[in-house]
């Protein structure tokens, strides 16, 4: 309910991808956990887009729906030793993390997106803790990008592509906060390389550490 009276006390929506350090072609390591082959995620997501048809929203496809854990660093700015450091540092840190299963649902938003709410942040927390004391083993503690309002974890299906009015949104997606959470099943953590295009985010995975038996 947080992520929802947060999102209904907005009067505007921001441009999701008006970013600092977002400059064209410039691509970004990150770490997040990815939902391949979620199809009853795939489903409840394309349910609600299609109720979400607004030039203002672009909706996310099915293989770009994600969970964002934690930036590890732009390309630009990390050579290849250091990114395989971290992934090493990263499984060792993560080897008491089991798999887990989180509800996602149901359907809020932000200053520049509509998202799920995902429960429990317990143990997405536990892993994004692991996350960044290995980036900072690697990288030093400058290199954790703290966002400025916490971590909240969710996971997307729309963004806002220009600066409008929110009430209109709002009110589209209350009429889909009674359509039921489907749960997802966490294995893994992925390493991406991410980049943009067109409106949308895109993606080859660098890296994959299993939780548990990964290393």
């Amino acid at each position: 309910m947080d992520d929802w009276h947060r999102f209904t006390s907005l009067d505007r929506l921001d441009n999701h991808w008006d970013r600092p350090g977002w400059t064209p072609g410039r691509r970004s390591y990150h770490w997040m956990l990815t939902f391949e082959n979620a199809t009853e995620l795939h489903t409840l997501a394309d349910r609600c887009q299609q109720r979400l048809r607004l030039p203002v929203l672009d909706p996310v496809p099915p293989d770009g729906l994600h969970l964002t854990l934690q930036r590890l660093a732009f390309t630009d700015q990390i050579g290849r030793a250091d990114v395989d450091r971290a992934v090493e540092q990263t499984c060792v840190r993560l080897a008491g993390v089991e798999p887990f299963s989180l509800a996602v649902g149901p359907l809020a938003g932000s200053s520049g997106a509509v998202r799920f709410s995902v429960l429990p942040w317990a143990p997405v927390v536990a892993v994004r803790d692991g996350l960044i004391e290995a980036i900072t083993a690697v990288l030093g503690p400058a290199a954790v990008v703290v966002k400025p309002n916490g971590f909240r974890p969710h996971v997307g299906i729309a963004y806002c592509n220009s600066r409008t009015d929110a009430h209109p949104i709002i009110s589209a997606v209350r009429d889909l906060r009674e359509l039921p959470p489907v749960r997802v099943t966490v294995g893994a953590v992925a390493l991406v390389e991410l980049r943009r295009e067109e409106r949308a985010y895109r993606w080859d995975t660098s890296a994959r550490v299993h939780l548990v038996s990964a290393c």
